[in-house]
């Protein structure tokens, strides 16, 4: 703490996590996982359809909170030409009351997507925030099995 009830905290706005999972929801302020922090898939033939889910956290900081903000999530190939899914939006993060001045804020999401798997190889989901402010990748891989 810098100043009595000032908060020393987070400048830039940020992509605290993004988590690859078989479902996820959000409740009362709590990210709740199934089948989570996975990076890879194994099917025996291609192309296949995953239902993913999909858990993104973004830490907001005092001074970016009570402002509008964008994200855009996507999945793409291994270099990045071939676009799978794509999901954007916008939030805000207000102040409650009572929050200590300075103090971050978490804003999550969580989604289901049904994610086109063409060919084994490698591939990743991609969040950007604000039109490129931050960014985060989770890399993922298809693999053949017998």
């Amino acid at each position: 703490m810098s100043q009595a009830g000032e908060v020393t905290d987070f400048t830039d706005i940020g992509v605290e996590f993004l988590l690859l999972c078989d479902g996820a929801q959000v409740v009362g302020g709590k990210l709740y996982v199934l089948g989570g922090a996975w990076d890879r898939l194994q099917f025996p033939s291609y192309p296949q359809t995953y239902p993913m889910g999909l858990a993104f956290g973004v830490r907001v900081p005092w001074t970016e909170s009570n402002r509008a903000h964008t994200f855009a999530i996507r999945g793409v190939n291994a270099d990045g030409d071939a676009e799978l899914f794509k999901a954007e939006g916008q939030f805000e993060v207000g102040r409650p009351p009572g929050t200590p001045r300075g103090m971050s804020q978490l804003f999550q999401v969580a989604l289901q997507v049904p994610l086109p798997v063409p060919a084994p190889g490698s591939y990743a989901i991609e969040a950007v925030l604000d039109d490129g402010k931050a960014r985060r990748v989770t890399p993922y891989f298809a693999v053949q099995v017998p």
